[in-house]
């Protein structure tokens, strides 16, 4: 029994995909059928700096052809330049109420230019997680060892031990074999193994994990 339980534990695994364009339920499908039907994931707020409006649209595509509200969730690319991370934040949340959208995580973007001092980059990521949970957003975050290093230096953020991992490594393994712990993180809960991909008439990455939740 005991082996039977170990192996199976061993064994879980859940496949999905991001994007970042709309995407029909067409697509979508196929994504199923190929395999990725364990969760899907669209991009919710612009770099710019606003509310993606094709992110309703590719939300209700997908839980028309089998995605629910439990397995479905969307990200968000702040804009630094904007400032005021609160207000973002307070903006993207109205526009899924307005929109009636129904996910179960938002995932937070971290990558790319940020400022150049280490401490203002801390400050808006801080300013940004404190006002999601304050609104009672499930969230998460997404970084790599390399932009989380480059962005806010030697930094151990306290939320790390409550809020989940999604990380970049395009090795093309599904697996955490590979995650060596940054940030405050021991463990990931997501990787996303493969980026850029051109399947099912959309454009994907590839996305593993071993949990749903």
């Amino acid at each position: 029994m005991f082996f039977f339980v170990f192996l199976t534990a061993c064994l879980a695994a859940y496949y999905g995909v991001d994007v970042s364009q709309p995407t029909d339920a067409g697509s979508i499908q196929c994504l199923r059928d190929n395999g990725f039907n364990g969760f899907f994931i669209c991009r919710s707020w612009c770099s710019p700096g606003y509310f993606d409006d094709n992110a309703p649209y590719t939300l209700g595509q997908a839980q028309s052809v089998g995605f629910t509200g439990d397995n479905s969730e969307v990200y968000f690319y702040p804009c630094l330049s904007c400032g005021n991370p609160e207000g973002q934040v307070a903006d993207f949340w109205q526009q899924v109420y307005n929109n009636r959208m129904n996910f179960k995580r938002v995932w937070f973007d971290i990558e790319g230019d940020w400022y150049n001092d280490v401490g203002s980059n801390r400050d808006f990521f801080e300013r940004m997680m404190n006002e999601a949970n304050a609104e009672q957003i499930v969230n998460g975050v997404y970084a790599s060892a390399y932009y989380w290093g480059n962005i806010f230096g030697d930094y151990t953020w306290g939320g790390a031990s409550y809020t989940p991992l999604w990380y970049p490594h395009y090795d093309n393994w599904d697996s955490f074999g590979d995650f060596g712990g940054f940030g405050g993180w021991s463990w990931p809960t997501m990787k996303q193994y493969r980026g850029d991909v051109s399947i099912c008439s959309a454009g994907v990455d590839y996305n593993y994990r071993e949990t749903i939740g």
